[in-house]
């Protein structure tokens, strides 16, 4: 049977001779297929990297002590508790230079800027479909 014409709108035959070697030339490409070599090769690197990407749990022991006497999560706790007070005045008494105290207004907005842009990309989205 013939094709439709939406679908083959030309005869190949009424396409030129080179134009022909090239058209059959990208379908022959298009056709081809990893090889099999390939295949096993990638899945070979990917099982090689695969036992470095987890790191091995700790033991008891050393769970227990820590590494080189590191400190426990308790003190950890206490010294991010106490690095926040500290840093808080000082955020409070920041300010601009004199000569950009006139931009207070903008410079108190820009922080939240980059909320509008992910809010707008989600706009962006829902404009065309989520396609």
């Amino acid at each position: 049977g013939s094709r439709p014409s939406w679908l083959w709108p030309v005869s190949f035959l009424q396409i030129p001779v080179a134009r022909q070697q090239i058209l059959l030339y990208s379908l022959q490409m298009a056709g081809r297929r990893a090889s099999t070599l390939l295949v096993i090769a990638v899945a070979m690197c990917g099982l090689w990297l695969l036992p470095g990407t987890f790191v091995p749990p700790m033991s008891a022991s050393t769970r227990a002590t820590g590494p080189h006497g590191a400190l426990s999560v308790e003190d950890m706790a206490k010294l991010s508790a106490l690095g926040a007070t500290l840093a808080v005045p000082q955020a409070a008494e920041a300010r601009l230079p004199d000569e950009f105290v006139a931009f207070a207004p903008i410079v108190d907005v820009l922080p939240i800027l980059p909320v509008f842009f992910l809010l707008l990309a989600f706009l962006w989205q829902a404009s065309v479909g989520f396609r």
